[in-house]
């Protein structure tokens, strides 16, 4: 801890192992639920969900990483490459694709790079559902159970968190 009682600096964390044990009882089952399963039982509560419950609220202007004023989006940008993705990919746009993503979006993402000097191949990208997927495949490429990474504090709460 700082003088101005703040945290700062790396902090150690280890990953933990990829079967922990299970709980010995199911949680009990509900009148509208069927049984869950075992590992259920110890399951905690997301930070991140409850963070973003909170930051739903109309009263609360949310400093959290990660949540840019919805004003702030380029919601009519987002609508014309939208639209033309659909007039001119249609169906296929839609479709399941490889586990690299859409092949016509990795390469205007390469092209779009190339022009602003950073060169890339549509084979040298990966499209990821957000930063959490990223930050889980990465992490499942080079970390093993028990090792230790160093994080800032404070850091993403998502990335450290195991639900």
């Amino acid at each position: 801890m700082n003088s101005d009682r703040s945290y700062s600096g790396l902090h150690p964390i280890t990953i933990p192992p990829l079967d922990p044990a299970l709980p010995t009882q199911a949680p009990p089952p509900s009148p509208r639920l069927p049984r869950l399963a075992l590992r259920m039982a110890d399951m905690p509560a997301s930070a991140v969900r409850e963070i973003l419950k909170v930051a739903e609220r109309p009263d609360i202007l949310s400093f959290a990483g990660g949540l840019p004023a919805p004003e702030l989006f380029p919601v009519e940008a987002i609508a014309e490459a939208h639209a033309e993705v659909l007039r001119d990919a249609g169906g296929k746009a839609l479709q399941y694709s490889t586990t690299e993503g859409f092949g016509p979006l990795r390469t205007w993402i390469a092209e779009h790079l190339g022009k602003r000097g950073i060169p890339a191949r549509p084979d040298e990208l990966l499209i990821t559902n957000g930063s959490q997927q990223g930050i889980d495949l990465v992490a499942r490429v080079f970390l093993d159970p028990g090792d230790v990474i160093l994080v800032e504090n404070p850091t993403y709460l998502a990335a450290i968190s195991r639900t």
